[in-house]
This record gives C-alpha cells, sequence and structure tokens, in this order.
C-alpha cells in the first residue's frame, strides 16, 4: 500500500510539472496582433499580413461604400462578387476571369 501510495504522489508531482512549464511556456509566448485582430508569432508574420491587408481591404468592403465605379482596384465588381459570393461553377467562368485570377495572384504574392 505504501509503494501505491508513493506511485500516484509521483505520478501527480510529474504531472503538475509538466502541466506548470506548458503553463510558462504559453506566458512568456509574445504574440503580434494586427488591426483587425488577428494574431501572429512573429512581427514579420504581422508585418506580410498588415501589408496584405492595407492592399486588399477594398475588395472586401461593402457594395455601397465603393461607389458605383465598374472595378475595384483594377479588378471587375462582377469577378469580386463571384469571388466572395457566387463562386465560378464551370471552366467556362473560370476561363473568362483568368486574367483577374493572375492579377489577385499576383497582389497577394507581392
Amino acid at each position: 500500500m505504501d509503494i501505491t501510495l508513493i506511485a500516484i504522489a509521483i505520478f501527480i508531482l510529474i504531472a503538475i510539472l509538466f502541466l506548470s512549464l506548458s503553463l510558462f511556456k504559453s506566458i512568456n509566448k509574445k504574440s503580434f496582433t494586427a488591426e483587425d485582430g488577428s494574431v501572429f508569432d512573429t512581427q514579420t508574420d504581422l508585418d506580410i499580413y498588415q501589408n496584405l491587408y492595407d492592399k486588399t481591404k477594398l475588395l472586401f468592403s461593402p457594395e455601397n461604400e465603393t461607389g458605383s465605379s465598374q472595378q475595384i482596384l483594377g479588378f471587375e465588381k462582377l469577378f469580386i462578387s463571384k469571388l466572395k459570393t457566387e463562386g465560378f461553377p464551370d471552366l467556362k467562368t473560370l476561363i473568362k476571369y483568368r486574367k483577374q485570377f493572375k492579377s489577385l495572384s499576383d497582389l497577394i504574392n507581392t
């Protein structure tokens, strides 16, 4: 009975040790927060995200704020509408907007 009690006590002590180490690591972990609340582990990731966010936030603004122009950031409004809500149901539609996809890819990757 004494050996069982000692084994349980050692097990509890090891569990408390691992829990405290885990808690200590999470407390010391530094995080970086973007304007919109997104959290990143490094400043570099935050800078990349913030730059992309600044470039593309017009694409995600409500329709009434963007005015009645036919293009937003060089993208057709119909393309943006399909991208955000409707989707591209067939190959013909994808091919039709291939240049818009290329422009979006270039915007995201630069």
